[in-house]
């Protein structure tokens, strides 16, 4: 480990001194009480580099690029903006892929965003709570094992109905979960099959495209890729075009995946320069190209009425009623697993560290990875709150709401890291090393765009909405914010209250991490 790594880790895992708790203690007769051993609680390095572009992949590939598209072109207006949106996206997406390219190269352990956080404000325990928050309640899997449940259903020819759908997502996010607790190698090369999958149904809506480009078409050959025509029709509306740009940038959402699990991969600096940017090309490449094959080969009127995948209106216009249009359903919802699998994989770590920082309930037990090697009970945890989003709204614009809260915490919790590489850069006392550094047009552009995302879900939209249209930003931030509650009243209020102080307790381990508890001592 080189000396500016060494730094970085050090300012990584620096502890606060406060009127509230004391510096750490690495005393024997203080560490023995928690039973630290490094083999039930770090992961072994098994993560290839195949591996980690399928963890990036599967994040970010679900179902959406096979039935967002329709959304974003009826936003949109036209075909010409929408592949303009779809384009920015992918460079908006591909800076901030950047950005966690530089952290995660000066800081190659797991935690992702919240380790990011933690090195770049103060109280570094505030960020934690706050990104505890986040992980448990806004990192769910509800919508996509939703909509794996929807593919089955169709694939299987059986009508759904909500409970069906229900019990179905339930099913498949079990599997996931399950698979990573007892057969971690199982699930890891799931994870690697699926990706491998993905790209290929990409790839074949790429080369269908072309064959509508060449007229093999069962229809009229639509003319959306005109240049006379292809911008006709576009949306005047700025909330249109926000949301748009923001349903788009959901489809490329997962480029911070690999770096919540660093700790895991096989030289984590090499790897991650060479998956992040592998990863970000192959996906920005064939989500474009299989746009311009969805406006090759279906007409504008299919785009605003469809029921199904739009990729599905294209393999029917092309291939007519065919075994590959009865089999798109199912790779659908493969795909859908396939992310389930990812998030479960990473979200069980990201817990893991969090009990590691003794912020969770019951810590000693969320962080072990007895007796599989495997994070059992934080995987409990991801599970049980996915499936209390599965069921809990009712169906409709309600459910539509719970699953899609993901999205704007997201881009506001990038947005802070952001600025926090900013200021490690300008601060002198920082002592912030990176191997890689993001070029400041990258930088600069990508908090600009976060910061557009950020405001324009606020701009009031040209038509009604049958919930108020700000309500999903409000939730969110709501639900970050009990973080900053839950930190203050833990850790500064009921200590005042009560009188004692929280000594912070800790222990580093061989991953430059550590493990951390707050002992309760009276004030004297």
């Amino acid at each position: 480990m080189s000396e500016a790594q060494k730094t970085n880790y050090k300012h990584s895992l620096q502890v606060e001194s406060t009127s509230n708790f004391e510096n750490a203690s690495g005393s024997d007769d203080s560490i023995s009480d928690y039973g630290v051993k490094e083999t039930n609680i770090l992961q072994d390095r098994r993560i290839g580099l195949w591996g980690a572009i399928s963890l990036i992949v599967n994040k970010i590939i679900g179902a959406g690029i096979f039935s967002t598209p329709s959304t974003i072109f009826q936003l949109a207006g036209s075909p010409g903006l929408s592949l303009v949106i779809w384009g920015l996206a992918g460079i908006i997406s591909y800076c901030g892929s950047l950005v966690m390219l530089e952290f995660g190269s000066s800081l190659p352990i797991s935690g992702g965003i919240k380790v990011y956080m933690e090195r770049s404000f103060s109280p570094k325990l505030l960020m934690t709570c706050i990104y505890l928050f986040y992980c448990i309640f806004l990192q769910t899997s509800a919508s996509n094992a939703i909509t794996a449940s929807e593919y089955l259903l169709k694939a299987a020819g059986v009508d759904s109905t909500t409970w069906k759908e229900r019990g179905l997502a339930i099913a498949s996010v079990s599997f996931a979960v399950i698979t990573h607790a007892v057969a971690p190698r199982v699930g890891r090369g799931l994870q690697d099959i699926l990706g491998v999958v993905k790209l290929f149904i990409l790839f074949f809506i790429v080369c269908t495209g072309f064959a509508a480009l060449g007229g093999h078409l069962k229809v009229p050959k639509p003319n959306n890729l005109n240049v006379s025509t292809s911008f006709k029709g576009t949306s005047s509306s700025g909330y249109n075009i926000g949301t748009a740009l923001l349903d788009a940038i959901f489809s490329y959402q997962g480029y911070d995946n690999l770096n919540a699990v660093l700790s895991e991969v096989k030289n984590p600096q090499r790897t991650l320069r060479i998956a992040l940017p592998t990863a970000m090309c192959l996906v920005t490449v064939l989500y474009i190209l299989a746009n311009i094959a969805y406006f090759a080969g279906v007409s504008r009127e299919e785009f605003m009425s469809s029921d199904i995948t739009i990729a599905a209106t294209l393999f029917r216009n092309v291939y007519g009623q065919s075994a590959a249009v009865k089999a798109l359903p199912a790779l659908v919802a493969l795909s859908a697993i396939g992310h389930l699998l990812s998030v479960a994989f990473s979200v069980s770590r990201l817990i893991q560290e969090l009990a590691k920082d003794g912020t969770t309930p019951f810590p000693d037990l969320l962080m072990q990875n007895r007796p599989f090697k495997t994070p059992i009970f934080s995987l409990a945890i991801h599970l049980g709150v996915t499936i209390l989003f599965v069921c809990a709204p009712p169906a409709g614009d309600a459910f539509s709401f719970v699953v899609g809260l993901g999205t704007y915490p997201s881009v506001f919790l990038l947005t802070l890291i952001t600025i926090g590489l900013l200021k490690l850069r300008y601060s002198k006392t920082e002592s912030f090393h990176s191997p890689f550094t993001v070029p400041w047009p990258a930088l600069v552009f990508y908090l600009a765009a976060n910061i557009f995302l950020l405001v324009m879900p606020f701009i009031p939209p040209t038509s009604p909405t049958s919930l108020p249209y700000y309500l999903s930003p409000v939730v969110s931030l709501a639900i970050l914010a009990l973080g900053v509650i839950y930190y203050y009243g833990r850790w500064v209020i009921l200590p005042w209250t009560f009188g004692y102080k929280l000594e912070l307790v800790a222990v580093g381990l061989s991953d430059g991490s550590q493990v951390s508890r707050y002992k309760i001592r009276k004030s004297e």
